[in-house]
């Protein structure tokens, strides 16, 4: 894995649900997890159509080293419980997820 900044991104299809209160709490948990564990910046965002996560990484070790620890796990489990819960259909409903070489940032 190559030294240099990365993004995590996840985007998906909202179909007219709506965001619960339980999927916010599991979300902003995760997301401050990440932070205790390395993240230099997180987004939890939606429009009419999306959910969207976003993180940024200095480099791509930290963010593995995040997701095979036993709090990713944890906390990624009660995100998709709160989804499903909220009628969410995972992983068809997921639009895009991926990892990304940052290029241009400022």
């Amino acid at each position: 894995m190559e030294k240099s900044p990365v993004i995590r991104m996840w985007i998906t299809n909202k179909n007219k649900k709506k965001i619960t209160q339980e999927m916010n709490e599991a979300m902003v948990e995760f997301l401050s997890s990440a932070i205790d564990n390395g993240c230099n910046g997180s987004t939890f965002a939606e429009d009419q159509e999306r959910v969207i996560v976003y993180t940024m990484w200095s480099d791509e070790v930290i963010l593995e080293r995040f997701r095979s620890s036993e709090i990713y796990k944890t906390k990624e489990q009660k995100i998709i419980q709160s989804f499903l819960s909220a009628n969410f259909e995972l992983p068809g409903d997921i639009l895009f997820n991926s990892t990304a070489k940052i290029l241009f940032t400022n």
